[in-house]
């Protein structure tokens, strides 16, 4: 996970974003070679753009955690569960739109709400310990709003971020 932490912003900018244009270009490609979306045009691609990205925020998080003080620092491990949750219902989030029928049941949203939910909560987490490591103190939403909603909208927010991860821990725990 440390290549996280050394890449510069435009290393990970090329990765991140690279891999979704060529998601793109595959499914477009299928799509116009007259075949129809398979499960694995479509979980594919996702899968790895989520693993880009759920890496991306593993690994700040983590290495903040034990940058931190002990009084400061909250345990990554609820973060770690929903980021894998999430994966794990990306790749079987296919089965259900694309299985027998194509009508997914009613848990499904269910599922793909906690799977936000999840993400959302790494983003905030993510964020707010990346701020403790900077001011090396408890901080409020409003102290960590910025970076929160930087990590939310990445393609951008990595330009902004990555070089702060790469000051604060790049060094450090890599």
């Amino acid at each position: 996970m440390s290549i996280y932490l050394k890449a510069k912003h435009w290393q990970l900018f090329i990765v991140l974003a690279g891999s979704m244009f060529l998601a793109q270009a595959l499914m477009f490609s299928s799509v116009m070679n007259g075949g129809a979306l398979s499960q694995v045009t479509l979980v594919l691609p996702t899968l790895i753009v989520g693993i880009l990205l759920f890496g991306w925020l593993w690994a700040v998080a983590t290495a903040c955690s034990k940058v931190l003080s002990p009084e400061l620092a909250s345990s990554p491990t609820p973060m770690k569960l929903g980021l894998s949750y999430a994966l794990i219902y990306l790749i079987f989030s296919g089965v259900f739109f694309f299985g027998p029928g194509k009508q997914p049941p009613g848990y499904v949203v269910f599922m793909h709400l906690l799977a936000m939910a999840a993400i959302f909560y790494a983003l905030g987490f993510t964020a707010k310990q990346l701020v403790k490591v900077e001011r090396g103190e408890n901080v409020t939403f409003f102290s960590y709003s910025g970076p929160f909603f930087l990590f939310w909208f990445f393609p951008i927010g990595i330009w902004f971020i990555q070089p702060r991860v790469n000051y604060l821990l790049g060094g450090k725990n890599a």
